[in-house]
């Protein structure tokens, strides 16, 4: 190991020091890296029987200096035991948090050694949707395998200072029709939206959200991660933790019904929207899955946020918002013979999502024109 540095593989996120937090709020990292997401994360789905929480946390041991953390797990899967980063499903960037006292990602195939060392055995690495840089910074995880892309992408939006400037830049069509929806909505007396800093209506909002969102995917015939246990546990526990300190939630209430809600998480810098819920039948007319949207994207810019990220999933609705695409990328590396065939597997796989043939035959079976990934916001 280096002299003058410590690696520590924690169980509990705890037991990680304090600084970390500021330091994953200062574009270090991303949403999903901060200290309410993670701490709520190892607390619900990290305390699952299948899941071993293994924090990795790099400090210089000469000033106590921050160098690296890595938000780890190993989890049973299909018979494996998977090294992963704190996701299950949920997180939709993941990358470690670079401190102050990393030098490079030139450096980092030495420290990643050092990391192995001390983590709990694994069969395989399966490392996914990692965005290219860490704040300014390449991904240093680059350095350790031949990353692909991810079948999946993000979506950010970055704003002017003016909210009207973004409204102008978006299709006549789409601007016109949101006014009118707007105008539906509040032709009832008590319609309005805001953003929730109460923690007693935030409980009640998040409730109503379940029980949209269960029958939505009830009637979509859908199986739902919120369905199985610690995910709406994980959600409940940001909001009744973290509300206004890097957890937004807004709603539209109408009649005292909840008509739509928008859940985001926050680094200071972006807000990653990532439970959205809203009601049907007579509400329709509305459109209140759009309308909450840009009401809580009015809002936080209010508030000075100007970075936006929509999630991954490649939803039509996105488009009209007149957001960008950006790549992630995906690792995936043998940790013992066991999982040679899965690795091989996944690279026949990545392979073929890769070849511009094939994404031209699935674009051409979807009905939708090749998109590029390096699309501009």
């Amino acid at each position: 190991m280096s002299p003058d540095v410590k690696i520590s593989c924690h169980a509990h996120f705890g037991a990680v020091s304090p600084a970390w937090a500021e330091l994953a709020r200062d574009g270090r990292a991303t949403p999903f890296q901060t200290a309410p997401f993670l701490a709520a994360w190892y607390a619900t789905l990290g305390a699952r029987p299948d899941v071993t929480p293994a924090i990795v946390e790099v400090l210089r041991i000469s000033d106590g200096v921050p160098i690296l953390l890595l938000p780890l797990v190993v989890e049973r899967q299909g018979g494996l035991r998977v090294l992963t980063f704190a996701d299950a499903g949920v997180a939709d960037n993941n990358v470690p948090v670079l401190g102050p006292a990393f030098h490079g990602e030139k450096s980092f195939k030495k420290l990643w050694r050092e990391i192995l060392a001390v983590l709990p055995p694994a069969d395989i690495l399966r490392f996914e949707k990692q965005p290219l840089l860490v704040g300014d910074k390449p991904n240093p995880l680059a350095t350790i395998g031949n990353m692909h892309l991810s079948p999946l992408s993000a979506h950010p939006l970055t704003m002017a200072e003016s909210f009207e400037d973004y409204s102008r830049s978006r299709t006549t069509k789409f601007r016109k029709e949101q006014e009118r929806v707007w105008r539906v909505f509040n032709r009832h007396e008590t319609a309005r939206f805001d953003l929730i800093s109460d923690a007693g209506v935030a409980n009640r909002i998040m409730h109503d959200m379940d029980r949209l969102q269960a029958a939505r995917m009830k009637e979509l015939g859908i199986d739902s991660l919120l369905e199985h246990d610690g995910y709406i546990a994980l959600y409940h526990r940001l909001v009744a933790d973290s509300l206004e300190r890097g957890i937004h939630l807004g709603a539209l209430t109408a009649n005292g019904e909840m008509v739509g809600a928008l859940m985001g998480i926050s680094d200071g810098r972006t807000v990653t929207f990532v439970r959205i819920a809203h009601a049907g039948g007579e509400w329709a007319t509305c459109s209140p899955g759009r309308l909450v949207i840009e009401r809580m994207m009015m809002a936080l810019h209010e508030r000075g946020i100007r970075r936006f990220d929509f999630s991954i999933g490649d939803y039509g609705y996105k488009d009209n918002f007149n957001i960008g695409t950006e790549p992630l990328m995906d690792l995936a590396l043998p940790l013992s013979w066991r999982a040679w065939p899965r690795i091989a597997m996944g690279r026949a796989r990545a392979a073929l999502r890769q070849s511009p043939l094939a994404r031209r035959l699935r674009n051409s079976l979807r009905g939708k024109p090749a998109q590029s990934l390096a699309r501009s916001t």
